[in-house]
């Protein structure tokens, strides 16, 4: 949303080495790839793993 994807890349991917299974950074990591033109399949199918039971319907991170 600020117009930096590659700085929210590295963000959400330090995060993710700390907290591999956080549905919120996966979904920001997502939309950061997404900006950037890059592939997000893979953390794509993490997510939708990972978030299938959740009962919350994300529209952005929480960082």
């Amino acid at each position: 949303m600020a117009g930096n994807a590659a700085g929210a890349e590295e963000v959400y991917r330090a995060d993710l080495e700390q907290h591999p299974r956080n549905g919120w950074a996966l979904y920001g990591l997502i939309q950061s790839l997404k900006a950037q033109d890059k592939d997000a399949g893979e953390i794509q199918q993490r997510f939708d793993k990972i978030w299938a039971q959740a009962d919350v319907t994300l529209t952005a991170s929480r960082f």
